[in-house]
């Protein structure tokens, strides 16, 4: 294997460990480490305020998302399929505005 070093020069691997070494050497020339500890902070929860009386969901929205469900993916977090939202929508509409609603209204999710 032959290579050029920073000065140019071409040199050439005079073993099978100088080989395996000149590709470790250059990579981790390229390559930068940075500080684990320099991250932006995010605000905490106590400083993000959100203005919830501007924001509605309407059935309508509801039924407009579940019409556009991919039945063919796999399940959410929830593991609920999405073909059995989808071909539950006309039932479960109203239940769900009205969970959304809610959550809205007093700023928590439902722990179910």
């Amino acid at each position: 294997m032959k290579w050029h070093d920073t000065n140019g020069d071409e040199k050439a691997a005079e073993s099978d460990g100088d080989e395996a070494t000149i590709p470790q050497n250059f990579f981790s020339s390229v390559y930068t480490v940075e500080s684990d500890n320099d991250f932006d902070t995010l605000p905490s929860k106590m400083d993000v305020q959100v203005d919830r009386t501007t924001f509605t969901i309407t059935e309508d929205d509801i039924s407009k998302k579940l019409i556009q469900l991919k039945i063919d993916k796999s399940p959410g977090p929830d593991l609920i399929h999405p073909r059995v939202l989808y071909e539950t929508r006309d039932v479960i509409i109203r239940p769900l505005f009205l969970i959304f609603r809610k959550s809205l209204k007093f700023g928590t999710l439902p722990t179910d």
